[in-house]
């Protein structure tokens, strides 16, 4: 005999938070940037990642002609 566990419990309450730090905003992407240089492997990685866009991009039913040719040149600028 199935047991009918009744209606989920409710979700709890949304609690409305008030700013709580007036810290500034800090530039952190000097901290952040890369420190060594790529290397083949990472710009091998790169390419292929572009590549398999592009190949998405010319398979895309939604684009027209024109959109893919645009969308094509930028990533090919960017390999």
């Amino acid at each position: 005999m199935p047991v009918d566990p009744g209606p989920p419990p409710t979700p709890p309450a949304i609690e409305e938070t008030q700013k709580t730090s007036d810290a500034p905003i800090v530039d952190m992407r000097d901290a952040f940037a890369r420190k060594t240089p790529q290397t083949e492997e990472d710009l091998a990685q790169a390419r292929a990642f572009i590549e398999g866009k592009i190949e998405m991009i010319r398979r895309d039913p939604h684009m027209t002609p024109s959109e893919k040719a645009a969308a094509i040149a930028d990533l090919q600028s960017r390999r």
